[in-house]
């Protein structure tokens, strides 16, 4: 009965690790972004969710037009709201 019960024990201990393991490697949710480089010019970059207070504290904007990718330019007026086409 013990050796069965610890079985059991490790058994769920195993899996639990595996489970655990799979979701730390799970890929992080990223964010589009109007980002401004300074030179009067922006263009979209996808960040962490972590990094997000820092862009908009320096005028970047997540209103970033949908199908609008990575890399392509589009200008920030000023407010969060404020990503257009270029």
């Amino acid at each position: 009965m013990r050796q069965a019960l610890a079985l059991a024990v490790g058994a769920a201990v195993i899996v639990g690790i595996t489970f655990e393991a799979r979701s730390q490697n799970a890929p992080e949710k990223k964010i589009k972004v109007c980002h401004a480089v300074g030179n009067g010019q922006a263009h979209v970059i996808e960040i962490s969710q972590n990094a997000l207070n820092t862009h908009l504290s320096h005028g970047d904007s997540t209103n970033v037009p949908e199908g609008l990718k990575a890399g392509r330019p589009c200008k920030v007026d000023g407010s969060n709201g404020g990503a257009i086409l270029k």
